[in-house]
């Protein structure tokens, strides 16, 4: 960590943004530098941002929360966690369908502890009392007591974000058992040789994220958070036996079972004898026996279900949703939820497909703190460069083909190693280069612009820390001779002119033309032109690295198109507007049935997968077929099909006259037709 820097949520946006800077999902991932066995990474899915239009930038969708978190199933997330945790017998049990041990029951507590980061950063809500419920939201004034399980398993973070009527009192004792949770989790940590890695994995997630939470109600959020005092010298007694001999009598030493409930409970029923009769006052807790106990002390419990790991595992999650009493609309950012899996387990990290990472520590060896770090929400963040080999740089876990958490058992394809001194993955990476297609076009066109550049420009244009950042783009520009680059200075080439110009006009015939110059990319390009129409293309055999980057070029110069969840197809058929129109007629044919519409994004996929021809080249025929009468279009409804929205092709647009890189949703109908939201689309034969 030794290039870490103190960030921000906030600051950390531009960066997490431009992880997404091509459209793609990025893994995201959690490690316990100490309880996790080779300090490798625990796999919670992959995270997509949800473009909706060309003008949206990624910084504004990772501030707005406009983000997809697919997680894994919770089967496959606590087997990869037994794993981590170095329990390989439970690991065998649980594939067995023995789910009794203690063992397997200590996984499971600490699942529910992941889950309940979800609640605590508003992607999931508690489950309330039906009589709690009732009264939300509140009309008058209410005190809401919160005990520990009410502070860590996200209920209170509820309050505090959809009932902002209420004023929040936090009893001394839970802040107190947060603090001795924290002492129960240095003292593991500490030790040499930890046998019981799940005991440090769990108080960690206990104490660091419950301490978090606190810290963040009384320094980031707007709620009024209220201390109670410390109820007297019995309260020590509730963590360590009293050995004075003259106190012997009194018999403080021993345990007194549930203790600390009830100090929150007398700290409530203080609370209630010091308020007017109209005043009311709720003991938020997920505890049934402090239930009980508070509704046999007449104070009114308000209590909830807290969420389960199989509430949350195998689901998506959104970064957008809906007050459940206003109906409008919560964003969370997708750095707070970084920021709160860094501490609750140390660190979090994204990872793109070319291997970069971002990562956010809160704790690990060499790092401060001080308190103006919490008091700003700093945490350590380091960004990763490129991978130079085309697989990830950090120690994230392999998946198997079926995008499960690779185990043990680990396909031969990924370990088999190259025999003699061939090294075929080594000669392919060399010719391949990994970029982002955007900053390419932007760095193009101010090529053809300026003539010259600096590096220094053209570091600031790209947006990289270091002349090694921007190798990727001088090595594919230099092998196309579209630039020449002398003692740091780079100069553009006369063959920039004609591409910088089919850029800002969005031709895309020319584009292709000029960048089949690059050899990695006529390589692509000749692997797609010999594939045969319908058949799903593995681009793994050709490129070697940088798969992504150049499946956006095939797009954009319409040479392929991604059918997600099946692979890249190739999209050479350009077919005349009467040839297409007997096409479109067929499709729509195949794909009704019986109501007279279909699924915009269904009959796109079609002609791409059966017919080859690309989105783009379908929309221009369709509306050329429609204007010459070789066929009727109608659209219908205005739901827009958002489960679908991670089905996009990437286009080539224009904004200001400088070219950017469009992820299309084909499940929405306004590609198609403009200004119309529906996806219901009628394709009729012309009028007789």
């Amino acid at each position: 960590m030794n290039d870490s820097v103190l960030m921000s949520p906030d600051e950390a946006a531009p960066k997490i943004a431009g992880m997404f800077a091509d459209g793609a999902p990025c893994g995201i991932a959690a490690r316990e530098n100490r309880a996790f066995k080779d300090e490798e990474w625990f796999d919670l899915g992959e995270v997509s941002l949800q473009f909706s239009g060309s003008s949206e930038d990624p910084e504004t969708l990772v501030k707005n929360g406009a983000f997809e978190w697919r997680l894994p199933d919770v089967e496959d997330a606590g087997n990869t966690l037994s794993e981590l945790l170095d329990m390989s017998e439970l690991l065998d049990m649980r594939k067995s369908g023995n789910r009794e041990s203690k063992d397997n029951r200590n996984v499971s507590r600490a699942l529910a502890d992941v889950a309940s980061i979800g609640v605590r950063t508003g992607l999931l809500h508690p489950v309330f009392d039906p009589a709690s419920l009732e009264e939300m939201p509140y009309r008058r004034s209410v005190t809401v007591v919160a005990d520990t399980s009410g502070v860590l398993q996200g209920a209170l973070d509820f309050v505090v974000r959809h009932l902002p009527i209420a004023r929040i009192k936090i009893p001394a004792i839970v802040q107190m058992e947060f603090v001795n949770f924290t002492h129960r989790f240095l003292s593991l940590r500490r030790k040499q040789k930890n046998q019981r890695r799940f005991h440090e994995l769990i108080e960690h997630l206990k104490s660091q994220g419950g301490q978090r939470t606190l810290l963040r109600l009384e320094l980031q959020a707007d709620a009024e958070i209220e201390r109670t005092y410390l109820l007297g010298d019995p309260l020590r007694s509730a963590f360590q036996p009293e050995h004075d001999a003259e106190l012997s009598d009194l018999n403080v030493s021993v345990s007194v079972p549930a203790y600390a409930d009830r100090l929150i409970l007398e700290a409530a029923r203080h609370h209630q004898a010091q308020s007017g009769p109209k005043h009311a006052v709720r003991l938020l807790t997920g505890d049934q026996g402090l239930a009980r106990m508070a509704l046999a002390e007449g104070v009114t419990p308000l209590y909830f279900r807290a969420v389960r790991a199989d509430d949350f595992f195998g689901r998506r999650l959104a970064g957008q949703t809906f007050d459940p009493f206003t109906g409008q609309l919560r964003r969370t950012p997708l750095a707070l939820v970084l920021w709160e899996l860094a501490t609750a387990f140390g660190s979090a990290r994204l990872t793109d497909e070319s291997g970069r990472g971002f990562t956010v520590s809160a704790l690990g060896e060499g790092m401060s703190w001080f308190p103006y770090h919490s008091v700003n929400d700093l945490l350590w963040c380091e960004q990763a460069p490129e991978s130079t080999t085309g697989e990830p740089s950090s120690p994230v876990r392999k998946r198997t083909r079926s995008g499960r958490s690779g185990g043990a058992a680990v396909s031969q394809e990924e370990t088999a190693e190259p025999s003699g001194d061939v090294r075929p993955t080594a000669r392919k990476a060399s010719s391949f280069q990994v970029f982002d297609v955007g900053r390419l076009f932007r760095l193009i066109c101010a090529l053809d612009d300026e003539e010259e550049m600096s590096e220094p420009r053209v570091m600031e244009l790209l947006g990289v820390r270091s002349p090694r950042g921007g190798s990727e783009y001088r090595r594919f520009l230099s092998s196309a001779d579209l630039v020449s680059v002398t003692d740091g200075n780079w100069k553009a080439e006369p063959p920039i002119q004609p591409l910088s110009a089919a850029l800002r006009n969005e031709r895309t015939e020319e584009l292709r033309d000029v960048l089949l110059n690059a050899p990695s990319f006529s390589t692509f390009a000749a692997h797609i032109g010999q594939s045969e129409v319908g058949s799903a293309l593995d681009l793994s055999g050709v490129v070697a690295r940088g798969t992504n980057n150049y499946r956006i070029l095939g797009e954009i110069t319409l040479l392929c198109a991604l059918v997600r969840r099946e692979g890249v197809y190739p999209t050479p058929t350009t077919p005349d507007a009467a040839t297409f129109a007997r096409t479109a007629l067929d499709r729509f044919t195949e794909l009704d049935r019986g109501e007279g519409l279909i699924v915009t994004g269904a009959w796109l996929e079609s002609l791409i997968r059966n017919d080859g021809i690309h989105p783009e080249i379908a929309r221009r025929r369709l509306d050329e077929a429609s204007t010459k009468g070789l066929l009727r279009r109608s659209t219908e409804g205005s739901t827009t099909q958002i489960r679908f929205d991670d089905h996009v092709v990437h286009v080539l647009r224009t904004d200001s006259g400088m070219p950017i890189v469009t992820p299309i949703h084909l499940y929405r109908g306004d590609y198609l037709i403009p200004g119309k939201g529906s996806t219901s689309l009628r394709i009729e034969g012309p009028t007789p």
